[in-house]
């Protein structure tokens, strides 16, 4: 009988690494052998080197939040109905997110959600408010850690979360895959000077960093080159962009509209004599002459830059994109250039004429990391897709809960995934384990409640399936 385990390495590397990715990444689960192969920085360089020859498509989907039920996630792509997680499947492999909620939910902090995401992995926290027990997970693989807790907690701040390509890409006569095994996360906790000064102006702040380099938090000073009050910032993750985290201004904020950017890499500054224990921000204001207030700060991956959504009177959208130093094109650096505008008012026209009902209330969900030109906004409780280049507009789903009551955090959060997933790193924390729970917090410490099939049974079937692609 034919038996997989009888070839050697290299043939049997050229088979696994033909096999879609979800099965390739089970291969691990077989055997030592196995997974000694599979996980080979050589297999995953391969492995990518074909999907690139086959030009296999990265998938992208929206992970959706549900204000009144945070544990109720659910997700979808475009085109496609959402899929409810009901069960929490999702990720009822982090302990904040499994059953029972009297059980793994602080009351006073409210309930567990998602703070933030870089391309597959995602941040996620035990509670809203009050945020200390932090965790990195990859939803596809269940890889996840928990992080050691903060030195301080405090009921109200901004979180961001910036992370290394697992993976770099150089082309000359071929594509050349470079693996970063050694990839670096940090998680940024921006506070104001003072707790209980939210709403006082200050051009000083404090930070919070967890670097994955030395699996500690350090607090440093953060210095702002003009005064705006904390509480002016919306409630939003932080955005990442080229190395660089970005948070932007509440609608209606007493302070205008503007951005702020941290480098969490800088720690000094080359004109402060080397003070490793201060940062500084980086201060954009809106383009100038434009009305409204900043709804959507992203990504334009293509280009990579940064990405903005700008809400003014009658429903008009304008969408910049932020040319900076680090752009080619050197006379559009540091400036906004505007990519498209629209208007949303003849859909307010068509509803009152239809329905008597006149709905001006709508805001921006996500850009969509695989075509530049559409943005997902929800308005009168649907998704829709905004072509901004041509200004068109088209009706998705409707979604099972309404996002306009939403006050805290980010409502969609879109997922990239790679043609092979980030693992998920365990940091130098020697107390942390991802295994582990921090007692009190997150339930049980147990592994995943995640129901699997016993190791002979997924063996059977894994080498059924690659057989099958033999064949």
């Amino acid at each position: 009988m034919f038996n997989l385990d009888d070839l050697p390495d290299f043939l049997l590397v050229e088979i696994l690494c033909r096999i879609p990715q979800k099965s390739a990444v089970q291969c691990m689960c077989v055997s030592k052998r196995w997974y000694g192969l599979v996980s080979d920085p050589y297999f995953v360089g391969r492995f990518l080197r074909l999907r690139s020859d086959n030009q296999v498509p990265i998938y992208t989907y929206f992970l959706f939040t549900n204000p009144k039920k945070k544990r109720k996630l659910f997700f979808s792509d475009w085109g496609k109905e959402p899929k409810r997680s009901s069960d929490l499947s999702l990720l009822s492999f982090l302990p904040p997110f499994q059953e029972p909620p009297a059980v793994s939910v602080n009351t006073r902090g409210g309930e567990p959600i998602v703070v933030g995401e870089y391309n597959d992995l995602l941040l996620c926290c035990a509670t809203t408010w009050f945020q200390r027990y932090y965790y990195i997970c990859n939803p596809y693989t269940k890889q996840w850690d928990a992080l050691p807790p903060p030195p301080q907690c405090y009921k109200s701040i901004r979180v961001g979360f910036i992370c290394d390509p697992y993976y770099n890409t150089t082309s000359t006569t071929s594509t050349i895959f470079q693996l970063n095994a050694e990839y670096r996360y940090s998680v940024v906790r921006l506070l104001p000077e003072f707790p209980g000064l939210e709403n006082s102006s200050s051009s000083q702040f404090k930070a919070q960093i967890f670097s994955s380099e030395t699996g500690k938090w350090t607090e440093s000073v953060v210095l702002s080159p003009r005064s705006f009050r904390f509480d002016s910032l919306a409630c939003n993750a932080g955005v990442a962009c080229n190395g660089m985290l970005y948070w932007w201004s509440a609608a209606h904020a007493d302070d205008g509209s503007f951005i702020i950017g941290l480098d969490p890499y800088s720690n000094n500054s080359s004109s402060t004599g080397g003070d490793h224990n201060k940062y500084y921000l980086r201060f954009i204001d809106k383009p100038e002459n434009e009305d409204g207030y900043i709804d959507l700060v992203g990504v334009c991956n293509r280009e990579g830059c940064l990405r903005m959504c700008l809400l003014g009177s009658y429903g008009n959208i304008s969408v910049f994109d932020f040319k900076d130093d680090q752009v080619v094109d050197s006379a559009a650096a540091g400036k906004w250039c505007l990519v498209g505008e629209t208007s949303m008012y003849p859909l307010f026209l068509e509803k009152l004429t239809r329905e008597g009902r006149w709905v001006d209330k709508f805001m921006g969900l996500a850009f969509d990391p695989s075509n530049k030109d559409k943005i997902y906004l929800e308005w009168d409780q649907h998704i829709f897709v905004l072509d901004i280049r041509l200004g068109l507009f088209w009706e998705g789903w409707e979604p099972p809960c309404s996002f306009s009551p939403i006050l805290v955090g980010r409502v969609a959060f879109p997922v990239v995934l790679q043609w092979w997933p980030t693992p998920v790193t365990r940091h130098k924390w020697t107390s942390s384990s991802s295994n582990r729970v921090p007692e009190g917090h997150g339930g049980p410490r147990t592994r995943s409640s995640t129901r699997k099939r016993p190791r002979s049974q997924n063996r059977r079937f894994l080498i059924a399936e690659i057989k099958m692609k033999i064949r």
